[in-house]
């Protein structure tokens, strides 16, 4: 069983999700920084946002963005965190190096759920790794992976220069024709965004739904694009079955 806190607030802090970087992060691009600096000093002409690959270390009290949703009868938490460029290793031709990045944890809680059911969709590119707790349930069309936690607190694995998520630094990695890949690696920076959250309501780009540079940079948080559902439809959970996924 679960017992939720009753404030958004609360909710969000029990649930905040604990990152790793790549020990190379700060030398190959960027680590999170204040989403509402840039947007303050660019929103009129984003234009004049160019390649920025800073901050090169990170900083503890960078702001997570989180929003709160209550359904009927779970309760689903996105962790919205801001990069100022999006570098991918070892791309050609400038593929996967574009303005602005923008990844996201999502955290979905069934407490009326057998024994409590958590679901983690870790953001991955243009789709997301799935963990669970108990470790046998899964979403429809997902093939669950094991993960770490602590007291509700899921480890994840933020990928070199690309920022995208995995719930342990020795997953399968995204691979563009098998010579191009995400890069991995534990022994780097270790952010617990519990420490530095911040209502996405709250913010000064709350209402803007535009893209965050040029026509290649990120659809703002509160853009259709990235509704609720984009990593996996409003269903519940169900046990994994091996021999029906394969």
């Amino acid at each position: 069983m679960i017992n939720l806190p009753n404030d958004t607030a609360a909710i969000a802090r029990t649930f905040a999700p604990i990152l790793h970087f790549h020990p190379d992060e700060g030398k190959w691009c960027c680590f999170p920084s204040d989403a509402e600096e840039i947007y303050s000093r660019f929103h009129d002409n984003w234009q004049e946002f160019k390649m920025d690959l800073t901050p090169s270390e990170l900083d503890p009290d960078a702001p997570c963005y989180y929003e709160v949703a209550q359904h009927d009868g779970w309760t689903q938490i996105r962790y919205w965190f801001w990069y100022r460029y999006n570098r991918f290793p070892g791309g050609r031709f400038g593929m996967g190096y574009h303005l602005g990045d923008w990844e996201h944890v999502e955290v979905r809680v069934y407490p009326q759920l057998e024994d409590g059911v958590v679901i983690w969709l870790l953001s991955n590119h243009l789709s997301a790794r799935l963990g669970a707790r108990p470790s046998y349930m899964t979403l429809p069309g997902f093939l669950p992976e094991p993960v770490t936690e602590e007291d509700n607190h899921v480890h994840t694995w933020v990928a070199l220069g690309s920022h995208a998520h995995y719930p342990s630094p020795t997953s399968r990695p995204f691979t563009v024709a098998r010579f191009w890949r995400d890069q991995i690696a534990d022994g780097g920076p270790v952010w617990h965004t519990a420490d530095s959250l911040k209502p996405l309501s709250e913010t000064n780009f709350f209402h803007f739904t535009g893209r965050w540079g040029d026509k290649k940079a990120p659809r703002s948080p509160t853009n259709g694009y990235n509704n609720p559902w984009r990593n996996a439809p409003n269903v519940l959970p169900v046990r994994y079955n091996s021999q029906v996924s394969d």
